[in-house]
């Protein structure tokens, strides 16, 4: 898997989940990916968008295991 892009899903997943402490972890994993999908995708140093992530193999292959409820 392309870690830049895993390391973005994440990274966003934990930023929307610390923002919105009530939203359940599945929509907040939801809104990771559509943010991923929707963003820039790559950018080189010159700040061109190299490729898009909104391919499912950028953000596909995550699933939430376990309470997919509000965290306490």
């Amino acid at each position: 898997m392309e870690s830049a892009s895993a390391r973005k899903l994440t990274t966003e997943l934990f930023r929307v989940h610390a923002a919105e402490p009530t939203l359940p972890r599945t929509q907040a994993l939801r809104k990771s990916m559509l943010s991923l999908i929707d963003g820039p995708g790559l950018v080189d140093d010159g700040g061109k968008s190299v490729f898009s992530y909104a391919h499912p193999l950028f953000w596909a292959p995550f699933s939430l295991i376990g309470d997919g409820g509000a965290g306490s």
